[in-house]
């Protein structure tokens, strides 16, 4: 140790965009992508299946409708998280303050989602 300042070993900017790259990894982690497949492909065989719907239209639609609902998700996703009573939970997922408690809301059962016919 020399005491004198060293360069970063990235900039600002570089270690903004690999947090970012971090974040989305992990978001996309929480995400059941192949579930997502599945119901594109469900949909697309409904679709397919309704008179003068040709296949590739049948996909087309079927992937713009999944996507619409993927982009409700930000505004809509907090709705869903509720705890065993009803009401809504905290956004924690357990910190180490808190992961011991067990009176802490994300130990809850959450209250059952309303089933899709499309599983």
């Amino acid at each position: 140790m020399s005491g004198e300042l060293q360069a970063p070993l990235v900039s600002p900017a570089q270690a903004s965009i690999l947090l970012d790259q971090v974040i989305f990894e992990q978001v996309l982690e929480c995400i059941d992508l192949d579930a997502l497949y599945r119901l594109e492909q469900s949909l697309a065989m409904l679709v397919a299946e309704l008179d003068g719907v040709p296949e590739q239209r049948a996909a087309t639609l079927a992937k713009a409708m999944v996507d619409r609902a993927v982009l409700r998700l930000p505004d809509d996703m907090r709705r869903y998280l509720r705890t065993s009573d009803g009401t809504a939970a905290e956004l924690c997922e357990l910190c180490e303050l808190c992961e011991d408690d067990d009176t802490h809301p994300g130990l809850r059962t959450p209250a059952p989602r309303v089933a899709s016919r499309f599983r």
